[in-house]
């Protein structure tokens, strides 16, 4: 839990009076910018839609390509604390003394930088960037291999320190010495292994394979009623969830027993499988892993299950424990919105159209800022924060494009639009409203640039017009090239699908060495154009089923 109160470090003097807030002038530097009805547009170019969302990505993107160093240590400061202090004239900046939490800011950097941004923008930069964070944790951050839960990350850290063993300097707060989360470790490990398909670096496969080994090796049964001691209702367990909130990784002793985040060591397992035989797999491993991930899905869609009582708990590291799991998060059911959204024709039996606005109306309920379109982080940090609202917008964005459903664009514009005025002209972004605990490199980077570059491939008309981008893909992207005449590209899968934004329509395209047919619809191997306004290019749909490699030829006769 973060420390909050009124600064005007963040240039949000806020009045709160009968529950709303009186709107300041301006917002970190930027005036805010308001539409006819009233709404908040973005603060770059406002009356583009969406032109804020590219310039706010990029702009933290490259802040971190010259993050400031922390002194004692020598190293970047996002390696040895969570957030730091900057100056008026943002180039000055102090390290903070909190404990710091890398897993999750080192897995939020694969997602955001090395798997949407590099192939957004052709800058091969974040791979070194991201490797350098993963290769420090995986040297510094792993816990020994004669512990319980051996060779896996730890998710938090004192900060300075340069060797990660979990935050044990606030007593009876945080993980403690050798604490672990469950949870974190299939974040990082499924981020390590999508690092490894970009790379082909099999020691990263490795690291993911030990994640994956752990948590099958741990995951927990539910309990059965007659373990439960009979009784009318005791089927019904609520406080047991497949893995543990908190684990001291040394002894296996849990700390905090529960966690309804369950869908990141889902996603790290269901990957693993998905690829089994291009990695070997073993039958022994195979057969582990289904299981695992059977327990986590199944319990998460259970009576037992937070889709059903609605106990979203336990995700943040640097709060106490909560036995009696009175607090609630709003980033593991609006993250779980976001998945469904995106896969809904894999998840057949989970009920996508029910389950996902109701997650949605969900945290609007709970955790929207009264008197504007912005999210609270957590009941025990109830203060709008930038990440968490743009995720929100994010997830709106992409459930408009699943449902069609008009008022959840508006809902993704706004929130998304709010959300844009935590981004300084410096790259500096300010976690959010009303925060004086400075700057998180999670909230502010990691958990930040990833939702703008899902809400534009949700949407691409707000995307970049003038530019060439891709949006999304199927499959990690390994290697990309822009060049006037064509754009190359390599996928991990030969099988995959792909949306750019283009300044204008293809004069071919080619997977290996086929060429691919324009068409109606992506319903087999092909290609589809849908123009934007004259002027502004279009938007572009590749489907190919046999090559990983793949050229857009945007002139003829270049091939």
């Amino acid at each position: 839990m973060k420390t909050f109160g009124m600064t005007a470090a963040l240039l949000w003097l806020a009045t709160c009076v009968n529950a709303q807030y009186i709107m300041p002038d301006t917002i970190s530097g930027h005036k805010l910018v308001y539409d006819p009805s009233g709404h908040i547009l973005g603060w770059y170019q406002p009356e583009i839609p969406g032109a804020v969302y590219h310039h706010a990505a990029t702009l933290a993107s490259e802040f971190l390509l010259r993050a400031p160093v922390e002194p004692q240590t020598g190293l970047p400061m996002y390696m040895v604390t969570c957030s730091f202090y900057h100056k008026r004239d943002g180039k000055e900046f102090v390290a903070r003394k909190w404990m710091h939490n890398p897993a999750c800011f080192f897995a939020g950097c694969v997602q955001s930088l090395a798997v949407r941004y590099r192939p957004y923008s052709g800058d091969d930069r974040y791979i070194a960037l991201v490797r350098e964070m993963l290769d420090y944790h995986l040297e510094h951050g792993l816990t020994p291999a004669g512990f319980a839960w051996s060779n896996v990350p730890y998710a938090s850290s004192d900060p300075f320190e340069t060797e990660y063993r979990g935050s044990v300097l606030w007593e009876k707060r945080g993980d403690g010495l050798y604490g672990i989360e469950p949870d974190k470790v299939g974040e990082l490990g499924y981020a390590i292994l999508q690092f490894y398909q970009i790379t082909g670096e099999e020691k990263y496969l490795q690291a993911a394979l030990h994640c994956a080994d752990a948590l099958a090796k741990h995951v927990r049964e539910p309990v059965a009623w007659q373990e439960s001691g009979g009784g009318e209702h005791e089927d019904i367990i609520i406080d047991r969830s497949p893995w543990p909130f908190r684990v001291n990784a040394q002894t296996g002793a849990i700390i905090d027993a529960y966690c309804s985040n369950v869908l990141d060591p889902v996603k790290l397992l269901k990957e693993l499988l998905r690829i089994r035989e291009r990695i070997a797999l073993s039958a022994g491993q195979e057969a582990a892993y289904r299981r695992a991930a059977n327990i986590g899905w199944s319990w998460l869609f259970s009576r037992n299950g937070p889709l059903r009582t609605f106990i979203w708990n336990g995700f943040f590291e640097d709060v106490v424990s909560d036995s009696t799991m009175s607090n609630r998060v709003q980033i593991t059911p609006v993250e779980l919105a976001k998945y469904l959204s995106l896969h809904s024709e894999e998840e057949t039996g989970a009920e996508v159209d029910i389950h996902v606005p109701a997650l949605l109306y969900y945290a609007l309920s709970a955790f929207k800022t009264e008197g504007m379109d912005a999210m609270n982080e957590q009941l025990w940090c109830y203060l709008a924060m930038g990440s968490h609202t743009a995720r929100f917008g994010a997830a709106c964005a992409l459930w408009f494009e699943r449902s069609g459903e008009e008022r959840f664009r508006d809902m993704a514009f706004r929130y998304l639009n709010m959300a844009s005025y935590m981004t300084h002209d410096n790259g500096v972004v300010s976690t959010g409203l009303n925060y004086t605990g400075g700057t998180w490199f999670s909230d502010g980077y990691s958990d930040y640039i990833r939702h703008y570059l899902d809400a534009m491939a949700a949407v691409p008309a707000w995307a970049p017009a003038g530019e060439n981008h891709f949006l999304r893909s199927s499959s990690v992207i390994q290697t990309i090239r822009y060049q006037p005449a064509a754009i190359t590209y390599r996928t991990f899968d030969p099988a995959a699908t792909e949306r750019f934004r283009l300044t204008r329509k293809p004069a071919g395209i080619t997977a290996g060495t086929r060429a691919l047919q324009e068409s109606i619809n992506l319903s087999s191997e092909g290609w589809t154009w849908e123009p934007c306004p004259p002027g502004t290019g279009g938007i572009l749909n590749i489907r190919h089923q046999h090559d990983c490699s793949v050229t857009i030829q945007m002139n003829k006769g270049v091939f």
